[in-house]
C-alpha cells in the first residue's frame, strides 16, 4: 500500500472506524453524491478504497462526487456532467496520472473535458522531484503524501474558490487580446496557442503591465507554491510563452530581468493605442 493509502486509511479509521466494511461502491457514490448547486469533484485513483474514502468525506463536505479508477473514464465522466475539479492519484503506475494530466492540459479529451479543468495531483511518495513533475505536468497544486483529509479539504476549497473567483473578462493590450472567459489569446487576427500555465503567466502579468514579477512572487501566485523552490519550471514555461507570442507576431512582449523575474514589456506597449481592461 502506498504512503498516500496508508494515510487516508489512517485519516478515515480514525474518523469514522468503518472503511474496511464499507458498503458503497463507485457506482453507488456517483448515484448518492447530488447535493443541488455544489461543485462537482471527479476522483481518479487506481485504488478503489482510497476512492472510496475520499468519496465519503467529501460528500459529507457537500460536494458532488463522482470516481474512476480508469484514466479512460474521464472523457465519460466528464460528458455527462460538469465537473469542477479532477484528483489526480497513482498508487501503483506512477507516471501513468501525469500522463493523463499532460494529455488534458493538450486538449486530448476536448471537447467532453476542458484543457483549463482544476487539477490536484496526489504525489505518491512525496520528494520534490515528484511535485515539480505535477506542476511540470499542469497540476494546479500538488499534495505531498503522507496528508490527512484536512489538507486536502483545505486545497480543494481553494481551487474550487479560485474558479468562483475568477473575474471572465477580456484584456486587452493593441493588438494582444486575452479571453479569460473562453481562455483563449490572439494577436491581432492570429491564435496563440498556449498550454494552461503558459497562459496563466500570460494573464498574471498582463494584469500589471510593465512591473517586474519576481520568480518567487510567480511561482507562489501562479503555481502555488507556498514557499520558494526550484525556478526551472517557470523559466521553462516563460520561454515557451515567449517562443508562442513570437510565432504569432508578438516577439519581445515578455521579458526576462536578469535575476529578478519576469514583465509584460512597456516598451512594447508604449507604441500602442490605449489599453482596455474589461
Amino acid at each position: 500500500m502506498s504512503a498516500a493509502s496508508s494515510e487516508l486509511v489512517r485519516a478515515r479509521d480514525a474518523m469514522h472506524g468503518h472503511l474496511a466494511g464499507s458498503a458503497h461502491s463507485l457506482d453507488a457514490l456517483d448515484e448518492t453524491s447530488t447535493t443541488i448547486g455544489a461543485p462537482t469533484v471527479l476522483l481518479l485513483y487506481d485504488e478503489e478504497h482510497v476512492n472510496l474514502a475520499l468519496a465519503d468525506e467529501l460528500s459529507l463536505d457537500g460536494y458532488k462526487v463522482r470516481c474512476a479508477s480508469d484514466p479512460a473514464m474521464l472523457r465519460t465522466v466528464c460528458g455527462t456532467c460538469e465537473v469542477d475539479l479532477v484528483i489526480f492519484g497513482r498508487a501503483s503506475r506512477r507516471g501513468a496520472g501525469l500522463d493523463v494530466l499532460r494529455r488534458l492540459r493538450a486538449g486530448a479529451f476536448a471537447p467532453e473535458v476542458k484543457p483549463g479543468l482544476r487539477a490536484l495531483w496526489m504525489s505518491p511518495n512525496g520528494d520534490l522531484g515528484d511535485v515539480l513533475r505535477g506542476f511540470e505536468a499542469g497540476a494546479d497544486d500538488v499534495l505531498r503524501a503522507p496528508f490527512a483529509y484536512p489538507e486536502l479539504r483545505a486545497r480543494v476549497q481553494a481551487l474550487v474558490r479560485r474558479d468562483i473567483t475568477d473575474t471572465p473578462g477580456v484584456i486587452e493590450y493593441g493588438e494582444l487580446r486575452i479571453d479569460t472567459a473562453a481562455h483563449e489569446v490572439t494577436f491581432g487576427a492570429t491564435p496563440v496557442g498556449l498550454r494552461r500555465l503558459e497562459y496563466a503567466l500570460l494573464v498574471h502579468l498582463a494584469r500589471d503591465p510593465g512591473r517586474v514579477y519576481t520568480k518567487d512572487e510567480l511561482l507562489r501566485e501562479v503555481w502555488g507554491f507556498r514557499s520558494a523552490g526550484s525556478t526551472r519550471t517557470l523559466d521553462s514555461h516563460a520561454s515557451r510563452l515567449r517562443r508562442a507570442l513570437a510565432g504569432a507576431g508578438a516577439e519581445g512582449w515578455v521579458r526576462a530581468t536578469r535575476g529578478v523575474g519576469y514583465r509584460l514589456a512597456p516598451d512594447a506597449l508604449r507604441a500602442l493605442p490605449e489599453t482596455r481592461v474589461a
